[in-house]
């Protein structure tokens, strides 16, 4: 459930001009990293020589992009790319430009001056490629690196796992060595500069549990990126449907059918919107009902609408989260009791567009609460019996599907892992389900917004523009298709399972696909879900 959307549209700045006489006090190269989340980020660089000035997001390999405008207004310095939706201002203070970079969302920035000092590091700048062995597979894995005012910015991304700017630290490399940490994977590497091939190579371990050896060749005309083949959809079974109003096509892999049950992730997230959706319709509760109402511990200022959409300030996960955790079953310890504590001492950020898995469990826990109720129960009551959905559970620690059987879970290299648990995040990804089921919970939401437009306003009102990607709406997101009709969808992933749910807000097709792997299942979803207009 790592949100991959930021990476996605935070991919490349670059840029262009600058007025007359404005390089020759800005003259050099200007770096800063752009922290989009903790343990995610992307370095961000101006370089100024001349009349023009140049973006660049090293650490992502892009150097040169037109910028549509960039203007100096004594110590104000603004530009903005709009084909990428990118816009700076900020205020020149001594060697650094403090400001607000915005694309989509808005993070703070600030660009220091590299000394030549710095520069001299630029030669080991750049991405290094290298593959883990793992069951006789190969795991593709590239490290990033960028240079800024005295050190270094590195990011890890995985292709096959889908994951991209994971933050190192402790990063060091000179001609001897590189070594680095991730403290979100608890994994290190200590390399050696390999002095026998006119590539700049290092080899050494990669430390995670059990050492594995990895070898790390920067990116060049010679050495140019590895092809990564991403896992297909239904390598190890799995089942998709496409919806329309006459008709539901149904389709399973390798021996699975309609009692196979597929952990959905995030995709409950979906449920859970509903959830508030409905308690707004009955006078229950409001969307803009503070959080801190329900669970007194809360900081001020979130309301439960924030929490739905995103905007809480809240992190991605709590920071305690993997303290006492199984790696295995990441989220099974978390209960109430800790969520209250981590509510209590969270210091909140800025109220804009953050994927928050914290978020949306502390909302599932306070509508479960203004219910009097379990989580589990209340969506029992509320949408599992209501649409039909007999195979339909959240897996929490004790938790047994009845009369069904759970898929077995594959991670991204195809190796079997456990099945997840969850108590207090329950609302963030919990859901276990069935194909069937999910295509009577897309059928009857269908119906229920055709019906209700108090319904439809609630949960499909656009609340915050993402960019290039999307709208997000309460739990789903909003995305208009070539032809610009609009869908709303969401997708979910888990240790072992991915899903992604689509339907047209004009109720002529939806889509439904479950995989029991964690691969992306996104474009071939969207394939299956579009391909009526594409064909037009």
């Amino acid at each position: 459930m790592l949100n991959k959307l930021l990476a996605a549209i935070l991919l490349t700045v670059v840029a262009c001009c600058s007025p007359q006489g404005a390089a020759n006090d800005l003259s050099g190269l200007w770096r800063g990293e752009l922290e989009l989340q903790p343990n995610f980020s992307l370095v961000i660089g101006l370089n100024v020589a001349d009349d023009t000035a140049t973006l660049a997001s090293p650490n992502q390999g892009m150097l040169d992009h037109p910028l549509s405008s960039f203007a100096v207004d004594g110590k104000t310095i603004t530009f903005a790319a709009s084909d990428l939706n990118i816009s700076f201002t900020g205020e020149r203070q001594a060697n650094q430009i403090v400001g607000t970079f915005t694309q989509g969302q808005s993070f703070p920035l600030t660009l220091k001056k590299l000394t030549t000092e710095d520069s001299e590091r630029l030669a080991f700048e750049g991405q290094y490629d290298g593959a883990l062995k793992i069951n006789g597979k190969d795991l593709p894995l590239q490290v990033n690196i960028a240079v800024v005012s005295e050190g270094y910015v590195g990011t890890l991304d995985s292709p096959t796992q889908q994951t991209f700017g994971l933050a190192l630290t402790d990063l060091m490399i000179n001609d001897q060595q590189l070594s680095f940490a991730s403290a979100l994977l608890q994994a290190n590497y200590q390399g050696k500069r390999v002095t026998d091939t006119e590539q700049v190579s290092y080899t050494g371990l990669w430390l995670q549990g059990r050492p594995l050896g990895l070898t790390l060749t920067k990116r060049g005309a010679d050495t140019p990126a590895p092809t990564v083949e991403l896992p297909k959809l239904g390598e190890h079974g799995g089942a998709y449907a496409v919806i329309t109003p006459t008709a539901v096509e149904q389709h399973y892999y390798a021996e699975h059918g309609d009692t196979t049950q597929y952990e959905i992730g995030s995709v409950s997230k979906t449920f859970i919107a509903y959830l508030l959706a409905q308690a707004a319709l009955e006078g229950k509760l409001s969307l803009t009902t503070p959080l801190q109402s329900i669970i007194a511990e809360a900081p001020q200022d979130i309301t439960l609408e924030s929490l739905a959409t995103h905007t809480s300030g809240l992190p991605r996960l709590p920071a305690d989260l993997f303290t006492g955790a199984n790696g295995q079953d990441p989220y099974a310890h978390y209960d109430l009791q800790r969520l209250r504590a981590a509510l209590k001492q969270q210091q909140l950020g800025a109220p804009q567009h953050q994927y928050s898995n914290y978020g949306v469990g502390a909302l599932g826990e306070a509508l479960a609460l203004a219910y009097e109720r379990s989580l589990s129960d209340l969506l029992a009551a509320k949408v599992f019996q209501p649409m039909a959905m007999a195979d339909t559970y959240l897996a929490t620690p004790g938790s047994t599907p009845t009369g069904t059987q759970l898929a077995v879970p594959h991670d991204s290299m195809g190796g079997r892992v456990a099945p997840w648990h969850f108590q207090a995040l329950a609302g963030a990804g919990a859901i276990v389900s069935t194909l069937p089921d999910m295509v009577r919970y897309v059928q009857t939401l269908q119906q229920q917004l055709q019906q209700q437009p108090q319904l439809a306003s609630l949960l499909l009102t656009p609340r915050t523009d993402l960019g290039q990607c999307c709208e997000q709406a309460l739990g789903w997101l909003l995305e208009t298709d070539a032809e610009g009709k609009i869908f709303a969808w969401h997708n979910g992933q888990t240790a072992g399972f991915s899903s992604y749910v689509g339907f047209y807000l004009d109720g002529s097709r939806a889509v439904v696909v479950l995989n029991n792997q964690a691969t992306d299942v996104n474009s071939e979803a969207k394939r299956l879900l579009t391909q009526a207009n594409q064909a037009k």
